[in-house]
């Protein structure tokens, strides 16, 4: 991707001469896996491990003081944990803060996840926990115009809509929690009243 900016900039700066502002944990999430050309998995490789990495930054910044917590013995613990290097203490430690949590509005915290596959599974077992009959929705798309007012092919809806990460057709139940993205990027959430 790297080489690419550089070729469409005529610049043989780090991505063509622009300026980089990267942010992240590392210790987050891994890397998502990518595909070669003909469709094969490619190992994945953490951006710091790109070759193209200490071209492109040359001095990066550790942001390593820690605002939510104050206990020290208790961000040492997170750190350890942030590292896999978690001591038997430390497990211990974690394991006696394990409670059962209970959510007035019914809505449990939003969870975040590596790839789509583990999403799709986290999705299903929650549609699975609830009672009733999953209906299933379907996308029915038609061409419209685009920003110019020309009208869109069939083809290019087509290709459009490959891209989309959202699918075509999606089964709920009542009580289903949904969440989406607007053209507008504003994110919604919706739980019925009765839930």
């Amino acid at each position: 991707k790297e080489f690419i900016a550089r070729v469409l900039r005529n610049s043989e700066k780090p991505f063509g001469g622009l300026q980089l502002a990267v942010s992240g944990d590392f210790c987050q999430l891994p890397p998502v896996p990518d595909r070669d050309k003909d469709g094969n998995p490619v190992p994945p490789i953490f951006a710091f491990e790109a070759e193209s990495w200490s071209r492109c930054i040359k001095r990066p910044v550790v942001l390593s003081k820690v605002f939510r917590q104050k206990e020290q013995a208790f961000v040492d613990m997170l750190n350890d944990m942030r590292l896999g290097k978690l001591d038997s203490h430390a497990i211990q430690a974690f394991r006696s803060l394990s409670r059962p949590l209970h959510y007035e509005d019914g809505i449990g915290p939003t969870q975040l996840f590596p790839t789509r596959v583990e999403v799709d599974r986290a999705n299903e077992s929650r549609l699975r926990a609830l009672s009733g009959q999953a209906m299933r929705y379907t996308a029915t798309d038609v061409p419209g115009y685009d920003s110019n007012g020309v009208r869109v092919s069939e083809q290019q809806m087509e290709k459009l809509l490959g891209r989309l990460v959202a699918p075509q057709a999606i089964q709920l139940k009542v009580c289903s929690v949904i969440s989406w993205d607007s053209i507008s990027s504003i994110q919604y959430r919706l739980v019925p009243k009765s839930c």
